[in-house]
């Protein structure tokens, strides 16, 4: 009898390439992040003191620019 004949499936598809852009970009975005860890911790490793501040006085001399204080 003259049916139509089953198609034909396609061919495997090759999925090498796609899996190396994604390791690549993956590895751009990890190193991204390691940057920006790193440049987040030097900010703080160059704060000397707390998110309070500095709670005692500040020591200043008697008298401004060698003048007199008033």
């Amino acid at each position: 009898m003259g049916g139509k004949a089953q198609p034909q499936m396609p061919p495997p598809v090759d999925t090498r390439v796609e899996d190396a852009a994604a390791k690549a970009e993956a590895k751009v975005a990890s190193e991204k992040k390691k940057m920006i860890d790193t440049k987040k911790k030097g900010m703080k490793a160059n704060i000397l003191n707390t998110g309070e501040g500095i709670t005692e006085e500040a020591t200043t001399s008697g008298s401004l620019l060698g003048g007199k204080k008033y």
